[in-house]
């Protein structure tokens, strides 16, 4: 039977990089890119990384700011106080 051990460094990997004892002191930044690519092109999404959250954002509340400048949502023209509490209702009351 044929002895299966891996070696070393293979196990513990570099000290500086890897894991050790814990997290690694400094995370290798392209292995852990070409994993995210990797994974999501295994998971059916595009490799490259989708734009930050700060950035979608800001360009939803751009296109909102846009549409309501041109009419194409209406905007509310009473305050919170003067509106009815609840929405219309189709049943008798």
């Amino acid at each position: 039977m044929a002895h299966h051990h891996k070696p070393n460094r293979v196990v513990e990997g570099d000290s500086d990089r890897d894991h050790g004892r814990g997290m690694p002191r400094r995370p290798d930044e392209d292995k852990l890119e070409r994993r995210t690519v990797r994974d999501r092109e295994a998971a059916g999404l595009p490799g490259d990384a989708p734009e930050s959250s700060d950035a979608a954002y800001r360009a939803s509340h751009e296109e909102v700011d846009r549409e309501a400048e041109t009419g194409e949502i209406p905007t509310g023209d009473r305050t919170r106080r003067s509106r009815a509490p609840y929405p219309p209702t189709r049943y008798e009351e």
